[in-house]
């Protein structure tokens, strides 16, 4: 990982779309790094095994059960990869869980040093709740909203256009109010990059334990916007976990 003390190991993010940047957010993702920790073990123990492609013996390498995951998964869904209908082999059971048709990239990688291929995305695609987190400390919270819906009360017995009209009016005011702030930024790779730069430096930080009063010294000192330490903290841990909705939801 670039050291999130220095901007500079963020700048190659400037130029990126946001396939790379879903790919940024997801090799900071924890379970995502002991996944692959997990599949390079098993790899290169069945290399050792059965040799290196294009030479190794495959007929004894898919049926070692170290080259497979029993996963209840039809297997049509991913051709060659399924031995069986149970068994995904593990290169593709990666794919499969974390969203791309590809050997899985070190998370050490950036953006510009591997290839990427997303899948296409169902309707509702597989991402981490916070129910299945647990008590896993390093993502605690989702984005906050600021929303005038939760100050407004909509009498269903007066006319609804009288009411509409205002609640118009108070959410062109609220929008206004946090674009001069700094707050609010468009669903735009361009709109985004400058918060997602430190999101990024505030992941790696997190990483490496620094104590947040030492980070959002840093990271403030380095922005020409006035972040809070709980908006970049909030950006961050959502798409680290909502990765995917930068494909989804995300403009160029």
């Amino acid at each position: 990982m670039s050291d999130w003390q220095i901007p500079a190991d963020y700048e190659y993010t400037s130029s990126l779309n946001k396939q790379q940047w879903a790919w940024e957010f997801l090799r900071r993702h924890a379970y995502y790094q002991d996944d692959y920790q997990w599949f390079i073990s098993q790899w290169q123990a069945l290399e050792k095994a059965y040799g290196k492609a294009p030479d190794m013996d495959y007929q004894a390498w898919k049926q070692d059960p170290r080259s497979y995951k029993i996963v209840d998964l039809d297997s049509e869904q991913d051709g060659n990869c399924a031995i069986a209908q149970d068994k995904l082999l593990i290169e593709c059971w990666m794919g499969n869980k974390w969203g791309f048709f590809k050997f899985p990239s070190a998370p050490e990688l950036t953006a510009l040093d591997t290839d990427l291929n997303w899948r296409d995305l169902a309707p509702e695609y597989f991402y981490i709740t916070q129910e299945q987190l647990g008590n896993w400390p390093k993502v605690l919270s989702e984005p906050a909203r600021t929303s005038v819906l939760q100050q407004t009360v909509i009498d269903l017995a007066r006319p609804l256009k009288e009411q509409l009209n205002y609640l118009k009016q108070q959410l062109i005011v609220a929008q206004r109010r946090l674009k001069k702030k700094g707050q609010l930024n468009a669903y735009t790779i361009a709109g985004k990059a400058q918060l997602w730069r430190l999101c990024l430096r505030f992941l790696d930080a997190r990483r490496a334990n620094v104590r947040d009063e030492i980070i959002i010294q840093t990271l403030t000192a380095d922005s020409d916007m006035s972040w809070t330490l709980d908006i970049i903290q909030n950006e961050a841990e959502f798409y680290v976990l909502h990765y995917l909705d930068i494909l989804t939801f995300m403009e160029k």
